[in-house]
């Protein structure tokens, strides 16, 4: 069987960076550029790398929607829905980015 997705996650505190890599849901693994830098630019390094709970959410969020973006408008400007296994993913993978930054941080 092939996995549903993966998230790898590594903190850096000596460059204060963030690398993210999700798999198992393209032919390669994807990073997230973007969600790492702003994860990073609200971490507080240097006191025990504490960040609010909305950011965790929102990384989650952030990473998804990076690795699964929404399809493009149609002709009439309407966005079309994605399919509901896309969307199960997407959550999936929001979950899984959650959990990673969270235990990371912990």
């Amino acid at each position: 069987g092939r996995a549903t997705a993966s998230v790898a996650l590594v903190l850096d505190p000596a460059r204060r960076g963030v690398r993210c890599a999700v798999g198992a849901i393209a032919p390669m693994p994807l990073r997230p550029l973007e969600a790492e830098q702003w994860v990073a630019s609200l971490i507080d390094w240097d006191n025990g790398r504490a960040v609010v709970p909305e950011a965790l959410h929102g990384f989650g969020e952030y990473v998804a929607a990076a690795c699964i973006p929404d399809e493009p408008p149609a002709e009439d400007g309407s966005v079309p829905p994605l399919p509901p296994a896309v969307l199960h993913l997407r959550r999936t993978v929001a979950a899984l980015a959650r959990r990673a930054l969270g235990r990371a941080l912990s």
